[in-house]
């Protein structure tokens, strides 16, 4: 069984011992956790420590600390995933699968056929969605979840070494041949349409702005089980997945 995770403050992280109140005492005690029990504290930002629980009572937890250790879970991949914007809760599924696979950053953004709209509340959500997908799958990073953007603002995104566009039409090359082409990167983004896919133009301007233009499956997939497949692949391909089989 995996010992517990839980997401703190890096200045509660700082001491000897840490308090755990209000949202993450409750989850602790959801955890059916007591005096005696083992856990790891993160910040989300690459910082984990493990802890013992010294004393709890009806509102609060004391957790003493260990020495800072270093974790190796996340990719060796700095993934960013761009996804289009996506009716209902389908949203929230990708931010929690995206983190799950490893993603370090989700940006989502609008394009020509765009469907739904996100109210300003839902950032809030997204964070506590991606919070607690990276406490599930034990992770000492937290993705960063950002928009919605327009599509021109990914296009021009060029921070990484590798941009991948996945398109339904037809493709520009493959990523057996972007694997070729560059083996050993360790920085990518990915672009996902929304459910009505992609226009022919915003192809043609994603290979105009240098993106290899790639697709995944002879059949249609819906945009979510795209996200998936894709940073699935890319985690495969250029990241740790492979090294697990």
């Amino acid at each position: 069984m995996s010992v517990p995770r839980f997401l703190v403050p890096s200045a509660a992280m700082r001491g000897s011992s840490c308090v755990l109140a209000g949202e993450t005492f409750r989850h602790l005690r959801a955890r059916r956790l007591r005096v005696g029990s083992r856990l790891v504290l993160t910040d989300g930002v690459g910082t984990a420590r493990d802890g013992v629980v010294a004393q709890v009572d009806r509102r609060q937890a004391v957790v003493n600390l260990s020495p800072a250790v270093a974790e190796t879970r996340e990719s060796p991949l700095h993934l960013v995933l761009a996804q289009g914007i996506l009716k209902r809760d389908k949203l929230d599924l990708v931010v929690e699968k995206a983190t799950e696979l490893g993603v370090h950053e989700i940006l989502f953004f609008t394009s020509e056929r765009t469907v739904g709209r996100v109210a300003s509340e839902r950032q809030a959500r997204w964070t506590r969605v991606a919070r607690s997908a990276a406490e599930q799958s034990q992770r000492t990073t937290v993705p960063d979840v950002r928009g919605p953007l327009p599509l021109e603002q990914v296009l021009a995104y060029r921070t990484t070494a590798l941009r991948l566009f996945f398109w339904e039409g037809t493709s520009t090359s493959s990523l057996l041949a972007a694997r070729a082409r560059c083996s050993d990167t360790s920085d990518m983004l990915v672009v996902v349409g929304p459910e009505g896919g992609f226009s022919a133009d915003e192809a043609r301007r994603a290979a105009d702005a240098g993106f290899d233009v790639v697709g995944l499956s002879r059949r249609i997939l819906r945009a979510e089980t795209a996200a998936m497949v894709a940073v699935t692949l890319a985690q495969f391909l250029w990241g740790d997945l492979a090294s697990q089989t």
